[in-house]
């Protein structure tokens, strides 16, 4: 599947999954102009949304992509907790239950954050086998043949301790950091337990502007898993990390200064 990441943050996430046949979008947590603005006219050719959780950063766009009659899946608590639940261009998922978009089969999973009923999504198509997890402080299940692998890696317990014992971070805001978001710590010790044969690549989402070093931790993911990895950028529209072809005018991410996370920019046919 090709990937396209156009904001990956507490500021908005907005992420581009493209089968041979089939246009997903993870994620609409940006104002809608914005959205547009990544998407161009290609915003025609997304079949549906998938939402992880409520908040903001990840659901802003959630009305206006119901009034353009597109469809959402999404868990009924996380619709509840949007106001969308009576729409009926939203789906209800849950937890280990497969349903199809397109030509690409979706089962959800249960994650672990402050939000009503998160999840994240294991996506497949004829080619790969991809895993979506992001605002979730650890990861409960093993995904066997994962080709591509989009996971939060937030902060790092090394630089959250050395801020609390500066006194640069409060201990409730601490606490709410390990409790809800996943740590470079606790993201190699999930990848250490699964079978990584298959996998060909890694984006590294969601990291923190003060708690993480984004450098750092793609060696650490790399040198411990062999594996290409890739860090998302903050947002393209703010960071100026894309290029516009005029045949579409969609907003294409670009090479970013953030250790070349858009490495792809055409795809060969």
């Amino acid at each position: 599947m090709f990937i396209s990441c156009y904001a990956s943050g507490s500021a908005g996430n907005l992420y581009k999954i493209e089968s041979n046949k089939t246009t997903l979008l993870i994620e609409c947590g940006l104002p809608m102009k914005d959205i547009r603005h990544c998407l161009g006219t290609t915003i025609d050719d997304v079949e549906a949304v998938l939402l992880t959780h409520e908040h903001k950063d990840h659901s802003k766009a959630i009305h206006e992509f119901l009034r353009l009659g597109i469809d959402i899946y999404t868990s009924k608590g996380t619709a509840i907790a949007c106001g969308v639940e009576k729409s009926p261009y939203v789906h209800f998922i849950e937890s280990e239950k497969v349903f199809i978009v397109g030509d690409i089969t979706i089962m959800p999973f249960k994650t672990n954050h402050d939000a009503c009923e998160p999840v994240g999504f294991v996506l497949r198509d004829n080619k790969d086998i991809l895993m979506f997890a992001t605002d979730t402080y650890n990861l409960e299940f093993n995904v066997n043949k994962i080709s591509q692998l989009m996971v939060e890696c937030n902060h790092s317990y090394e630089i959250l301790d050395e801020k609390l014992k500066n006194g640069q971070i409060d201990k409730s805001r601490y606490n709410r950091l390990v409790k809800s978001h996943f740590s470079l710590e606790n993201l190699k010790t999930w990848l250490s337990k699964n079978d990584l044969t298959c996998l060909k690549e890694i984006y590294l989402l969601h990291l923190s502007k003060q708690n993480s070093d984004a450098d750092e931790f793609k060696q650490e993911i790399e040198a411990m898993t062999g594996i290409p990895v890739y860090i998302a950028d903050e947002n393209v529209i703010k960071t100026g990390n894309y290029i516009m072809p005029t045949s579409t005018w969609e907003c294409v991410p670009k090479p970013s200064t953030r250790s070349n996370f858009f490495y792809k920019i055409f795809r060969e046919e």
